[in-house]
């Protein structure tokens, strides 16, 4: 595969992402276990067996909102993109691999719900996949050869804006309250992204995510 390698279509890329997406889903529901209760009708230690999984419960829905996150981002980076090349296939790997760590991340946060440094782990995880997500839709707007049409990139050059400072400060304001107040309350930071997406589409004028 030399420098010039270029693919007409990014359909095998796609599938390839899209069973990658469709695993860490499922890896990420498997950690969510039936509470053990002895007693038979016993509400009150079902209720505090639920209770005991609250930790495991938020971080599968972080991280399963996460993931589709990912998922969409990378589609709308594709409605403009074409094809694909050496580079890019090379970041999307990279996108791919990071992915695949998220379940592991989310089961941190669910096994060591009062440790800080899980919520360091977790929150590097989600802004890493957020920059190389930046970095494809970079590439992209870069390589003209790549474009289905050009001059209609801006809603990608929007992303990489957002992706390489909304989410970074998302991040940091996670780990911090982890370290100050408690890690479930810096995990629970990253319920904001979509408010924070939202609230900056509208800014930019693009309604559309």
């Amino acid at each position: 595969m030399n420098s010039k390698f270029l693919l007409n279509t990014n359909e095998r890329l796609s599938a390839l992402f899209d069973g990658v997406i469709a695993i860490a889903i499922t890896l990420l529901v498997l950690e969510l276990k039936l509470p053990e209760v002895q007693v038979d009708g016993a509400e009150l230690l079902l209720r505090d067996a639920l209770r005991e999984q609250i930790p495991e419960i938020v971080a599968w829905i972080i991280s399963f909102f996460m993931i589709a996150r990912i998922w969409q981002e990378q589609h709308v980076i594709w409605v403009y993109i074409s094809g694909c090349d050496r580079w890019s296939i090379i970041l999307t790997f990279f996108l791919l691999a990071a992915c695949s760590l998220i379940p592991f991340g989310s089961n941190l946060v669910g096994k060591y719900p009062n440790t800080p440094i899980v919520v360091l782990i977790f929150s590097v995880l989600m802004v890493v996949n957020g920059l190389l997500v930046a970095a494809l839709a970079a590439y992209g707007i870069r390589n003209e050869h790549l474009h289905r049409e050009r001059g209609q990139i801006m809603i990608l050059k929007n992303r990489v804006i957002y992706l390489t400072t909304v989410t970074p400060v998302i991040g940091a304001v996670a780990v911090f309250l982890a370290y100050k107040q408690h890690p479930l309350e810096g995990v629970s930071v990253w319920l904001i992204e979509p408010l924070a997406l939202f609230v900056y589409n509208q800014v930019k004028g693009n309604g559309k995510t």
